[in-house]
């Protein structure tokens, strides 16, 4: 029943305002509805100028005259996540001494440390430590990925990765390390960050970023978390190879890229839960087109 309501001339309409009473009415009761409109709403908390939330929405009307249709945007698969509730997925093992976590494509999960500590995993993350040497009171944890960390007051240990150390003391923060992509955000306390050619001090509502070919920069941010936690996966000028590389991710897919430039910068966010809204949301700014071959390939061209 729901899938006219994902057809894009009824979008279009949406957009529009053109829709009766009695449509408007049944739709704001369906799935569709509250997943675009919270796309919307993401979108009017980006002001950096490669962002346009006019021409978004317009990109979305015209796909009207190409009758492509978006299927229904709760997969199977997906499960909607709730920034109250955290998502038990994912494996550990142990290896030596080591206890280790990890996660696979489009999972998260929730994982608590010895010192009642908390680490939310995201998709295609690893996060291990010395069960032995954190008895003995050296809390180091490596992480690879993403993951966003509540550290109990009073409690010290550092996060390592290849890109550089984040040291804390009960506080909240987020880290992010990716190839040649390094990020760090202070939500509550104090963060030290650290890397080979430079250092920080972070409190909340300051990150530090690190992108390779750039210098770091320091960013500032209003939120209580993590955007991804709650399901959608955002970005404030950010090169789009590495846009793409974060749906790679959430969705499992390769992506073949036709004479694209893929390190003009995208401000914006797109849904953990549905892979062709997702597509929508980064394609209309960017001016690029995408085709989904099938589950696993996707061809994005330029417009």
């Amino acid at each position: 029943m729901e899938q006219k309501y994902t057809d894009d001339t009824f979008l279009a309409k949406w957009l529009n305002k053109d829709l009766s009473e009695e449509e408007r009415i049944a739709f704001e009761k369906t799935t569709a509805f509250k997943d675009y409109s919270k796309i919307i709403k993401k979108m009017e908390r980006f002001e950096a100028p490669v962002f346009n939330e006019s021409a978004v929405l317009e990109k979305i009307k015209n796909k009207t005259a190409a009758k492509q249709k978006v299927r229904r945007l709760i997969p199977n698969w997906a499960i909607s996540v709730a920034a109250s509730v955290a998502l038990v997925f994912g494996i550990f093992h142990f290896m030596n001494n080591d206890t280790v976590y990890e996660t696979s494509f489009g999972e998260q999960l929730a994982v608590v440390l010895p010192d009642g500590s908390t680490v939310q995993l995201n998709a295609k993350s690893t996060l291990s430590f010395d069960a032995e040497e954190w008895k003995e009171g050296t809390r180091n944890l490596k992480l690879d990925g993403e993951g966003y960390f509540k550290v109990q007051k009073g409690s010290k240990f550092t996060v390592e990765t290849t890109s550089g150390a984040v040291s804390v003391l009960g506080t909240q923060f987020n880290v992010k390390h990716a190839k040649d992509y390094f990020e760090v955000k202070c939500f509550e306390g104090k963060v030290s960050v650290v890397n080979k050619t430079d250092s920080a001090i972070l409190t909340a509502g300051i990150g530090y970023r690190k992108i390779i070919g750039n210098s770091s920069e320091e960013t500032r941010f209003e939120t209580s978390g993590p955007s991804w936690v709650s399901g959608e996966t955002s970005f404030v000028e950010v090169p789009l190879k590495h846009v793409l590389e974060e749906l790679k991710k959430q969705y499992q897919v390769n992506i073949d890229i036709n004479n694209i430039d893929v390190n003009q910068l995208f401000t914006g966010s797109f849904t953990n839960k549905n892979k062709e809204v997702a597509l929508q949301t980064i394609c209309a700014p960017m001016q690029l087109n995408f085709k989904i071959k099938n589950e696993k390939t996707i061809t994005l061209s330029k417009k």
